[in-house]
C-alpha cells in the first residue's frame, strides 16, 4: 500500500487527537475513494455526452452508402504524408 502524507492546520491536529477513536486514515482513504469515482463518473458522462453530440450530426444514409475503409485509409493517408518530410 502507498503512503501519502500532506499537512493540515494545528488547531485541525490538536481537533483530531481529541477523537482517538476513529481511524483518521481510513476516513481520509474513504473520502478520496469516493472524490475519484466522483471525477471518473463526471469523465464517463462527459464522454457519453459528447459522443451523443457527434452521432447527433452523422447522417444515417450517408454512412449506409458510404465506404468507410476507404475514407479512414484516404485520412490516414493524408495525415500521415502531412507528417512526413
Amino acid at each position: 500500500m502507498g503512503t501519502v502524507s500532506f499537512r493540515i492546520p494545528d488547531d485541525v491536529k490538536a481537533r483530531m487527537e481529541e477523537h482517538d477513536e476513529i481511524n483518521w486514515s481510513a476516513v481520509l482513504r474513504d473520502h478520496i475513494e469516493e472524490e475519484l469515482h466522483s471525477l471518473e463518473s463526471r469523465n464517463i458522462a462527459h464522454a457519453v455526452a459528447t459522443s451523443e453530440r457527434l452521432s447527433s450530426g452523422i447522417d444515417a444514409d450517408e454512412v449506409a452508402t458510404t465506404n468507410t475503409a476507404e475514407q479512414i485509409r484516404a485520412f490516414r493517408d493524408t495525415r500521415y504524408s502531412e507528417e512526413r518530410p
